[in-house]
Parts: C-alpha cells; sequence; structure tokens
C-alpha cells in the first residue's frame, strides 16, 4: 500500500498510527502534534524525524488503514479522537491523556458521574475480594461509576459488584484495560468484561489485536489514575502493582484511600503501610463518598502533614466540601457504629451538656437544617477521620443523617 484513502475520516489513521510497533502514547501524541492524523500518517510513509530506524515506515506497508478502520467497525469498537466528542472530556484535560482512545460500550458515562477508581492486588485474600465487591456495590447504588482496570482479584470483584448495582439501576462502571478491546485479559474474565461493556464502558488506547504486552500495564494505569476523583487501594502488596496507580493519581493531586487489613496478612502490607503514611483509611463506603464529596469542592484530602512516604512531597492537610451541584444520586450510606446508645442523646436534645467530647462538638454544630461537611470541620475542629466516624455512629443511632456531603440533625 502506498497511498492515502482520502476518504477514510481522521480516526481511522489515528488507530492505523497506534497499530505501529512500539508506538507508545508520548509518541503518538507527538506525531499528532503537527497537524491531522492523515498527515501524520503520510509523514510515516515518508519517513519522519522520530522514526530514526525507520521501524514504523515499514511496518506501515503492512497496515491498511481502510482494512482496520472497517475492522474496527465489525467489532463495534469506537475510535476518538483526544478532544473530539465523545472523547470524555474528564480524561482529555489530563497532560498524559491518550492521543487516540478505543471504546466498547458508551464513553459518555465517563463524563456523567461521579468517579472512584478501586484498585488493588491480583492475588487478593477473600477478604478483599469481599471489600471490593461491596464496595464497588454500593458506590454504584449510591451513583458512583466505579473505575478499575477488568483484572483478576481486586479490580474484578470490584466491577462485579458494580455491574450487579447497575442491574438494580446504580450507576454504569468503567474499564479501562491494556491491550486491544477484541482481547479480554484474562480470558476467563471475558464474560465480565461483556457485562461491563453492556453495562458502561470499557476504554483501550491500544488497537484491536493488539496484545496485552507487559509495558502496557503501567501506561493503562495512569488512565485509570486520571479518570478517577478518588483512588481506594483495597489489598495490595508492598511493592505490588497497584502503587504505580497510587503514584500516578498523587502525581494528579488525586485523593488516595486505603482498606486497612491484618498485619500478618502479606496483601495488606501495602495499604497499611498507605495508611500509615497518610493516605485516608477506608473503613466503609461512606469514607470513600466523603473523600469524593471533598474533592469534587476541590478541597481534597491530602497525606497528612508530617506524614510522608519516602520520594513523596509534603502536603498539608485540607478542609472539605460537598459533592458538587448537579452530582447525579450520591448518597452517603449509614452503617451500624460502634457507640453505646447512652453516649447518644435523644434527638432533639442537643447541646454540649447532652455528650462529651467529639459528639458534643458535633451534635452543637449541627441543626435541622443540612450542613456542608467543610462548615462542620471549620465548626468543630475536628479531623476528616474524626468527624466522620462520629457522623456514623450519630447516623446510626439515628441522631443525624446525611445526603452527598451534608448532614443534619434527624
Amino acid at each position: 500500500m502506498t497511498g492515502v484513502a482520502p476518504s477514510l475520516p481522521e480516526p481511522a489513521f489515528a488507530a492505523a498510527l497506534a497499530a505501529l510497533p512500539k508506538m507508545g502514547p508520548a509518541h503518538l501524541r507527538r506525531l499528532l502534534q503537527g497537524g491531522t492524523p492523515s498527515e501524520a500518517w503520510a509523514h510515516v510513509r515518508r519517513g519522519h524525524p522520530l522514526d530514526e530506524d525507520g521501524r514504523w515506515r515499514r511496518a506501515s506497508e503492512a497496515v491498511d488503514p481502510t482494512e482496520l478502520w472497517s475492522a474496527h467497525r465489525r467489532l463495534g469498537i469506537g475510535v476518538h479522537l483526544r478532544g473530539e466528542p465523545p472523547y470524555p472530556a474528564a480524561l482529555a484535560r489530563d497532560d498524559e491523556a491518550p492521543a487516540v482512545l478505543f471504546s466498547l460500550g458508551d464513553p459518555d458515562v465517563v463524563d456523567r458521574f461521579p468517579r472512584v477508581g478501586i484498585v488493588g492486588t491480583r492475588s487478593a485474600t477473600r477478604y478483599g475480594l469481599g471489600v471490593a465487591v461491596q464496595l464497588g456495590s454500593e458506590l454504584a447504588a449510591a451513583g458512583v461509576a466505579v473505575v478499575s482496570g477488568l483484572a483478576l482479584g481486586v479490580d474484578g470483584a470490584a466491577h462485579e459488584g458494580a455491574c450487579a448495582a447497575f442491574e438494580e439501576n446504580g450507576a454504569p462502571p468503567v474499564a479501562v484495560v491494556a491491550g486491544g478491546l477484541d482481547r479480554p485479559y484474562p480470558a476467563r474474565n471475558a464474560r465480565l468484561w461483556a457485562r461491563v461493556a453492556a453495562a458502561g464502558v470499557v476504554l483501550s488506547e491500544s488497537t484491536a489485536g493488539t496484545r496485552p504486552e507487559q509495558w502496557r500495564f503501567p501506561l493503562r494505569n495512569r488512565i485509570m489514575a486520571a479518570l478517577s476523583e478518588v483512588l481506594v487501594v483495597v489489598e495490595c502488596h508492598e511493592r505490588g502493582g497497584s502503587l504505580h496507580t497510587v503514584h500516578a493519581a498523587e502525581r494528579r493531586g488525586i485523593a488516595v484511600g486505603a482498606v486497612p487489613g491484618s498485619v500478618r496478612s502479606p496483601a495488606s502490607s501495602g495499604t497499611n503501610g498507605l495508611v500509615a503514611t497518610g493516605c485516608f483509611p477506608v473503613r466503609d463506603t461512606t469514607d470513600v463518598l466523603v473523600a469524593l464529596g471533598l474533592a469534587r469542592a476541590g478541597r481534597g484530602i491530602r497525606r497528612r502533614a508530617g506524614v510522608r512516604r519516602r520520594g513523596s512531597p509534603r502536603r498539608d492537610d485540607a478542609g472539605g466540601g460537598p459533592i458538587a451541584p448537579g452530582a447525579r444520586g450520591v448518597v452517603a450510606p449509614t452503617h451500624r457504629g460502634d457507640l453505646a446508645s447512652s453516649d447518644v442523646p435523644p434527638a432533639g436534645k442537643g447541646g454540649s451538656g447532652d455528650a462529651q467530647g467529639p459528639v458534643a462538638s458535633v451534635l452543637a454544630a449541627l441543626g435541622y437544617e443540612p450542613c456542608p461537611i467543610e462548615a462542620l470541620l471549620g465548626a468543630t475542629g475536628l479531623s476528616l477521620s474524626e468527624a466522620s466516624a462520629v457522623l456514623e455512629e450519630l447516623a446510626a443511632a439515628g441522631v443525624v443523617r446525611g445526603r452527598a456531603g451534608w448532614w443534619e440533625r434527624a
């Protein structure tokens, strides 16, 4: 093939460029900076300065953009250029966003829902799998799109929970994978891929037919981080691959939470380390929804001042805020707490004389009109984790109620 088919849409040439060997995302972005995909394709065919050894030029002789475009259409795979709908705006704003994105399902769901990433080890314990399913299900039921990688272990469990909740009118799931969308990996998750694509969307920066090579997974993780407004690690080993996603999230200023686990479990060594060095602890879905509310208000949770991982910048604490108006259906569920009933004053009898310590502070600050969490933190002087614990326990006792980051007396 020597010519360029001018009748093809520009995404067809972007897909052809992405199909060339060792065409990483940075190279593809640079190729497309100077003109349209069809112009970049023609330049590669003639010999591009970035193609120093001529590898792309030689490989392009075996790639037919027309056939490749037809294959994607036949497979139902969408091809989207950065900055052009339906490429998700939430991802397009990222400095490392893919120049071309492939999708199975509806990419519009990304921008329509609040998003929380859930990641973790492939060799998850029964505890980790159970927590991932619960978080995925409860977040989706609360109107939050769960972002994950469709891998074995925690990722797949989170999406199993999210898909189950979607069938009960929950938010759709969002997945990001490393290889071509026609190659489910691992193969045993093929049915889950189909469920996620039918309910929400599966995204990749790789053309159809691309094998999920090892080097593509860390690159995939940056996309998951960029799509997440909050990232939660359920289980990971001390040097687990999930930490790549954590690092990508931290570089973007995205709040990272971790589920504590047994000190005897290697699968929790990484998450326990994250908690010890300042990531917010995730005890239940309410903790995640509070963090999401703060993130959408522009005042996300940061690592605790004075506590940091090796190589991580020092950050200060930040206050809180409600989930932005218009966020669909995000409701903070309440959970049974450990506060004894004798410690909880009857509804309608607030005042500092009814309880001691943080409970008194929270009750004194709350009235019968909804109060945003950041105002409550300012009025009480409590940390987010302290206030969240008290609010959960008071909610379980029926004294207060919360919705989307706002709290009031019941």
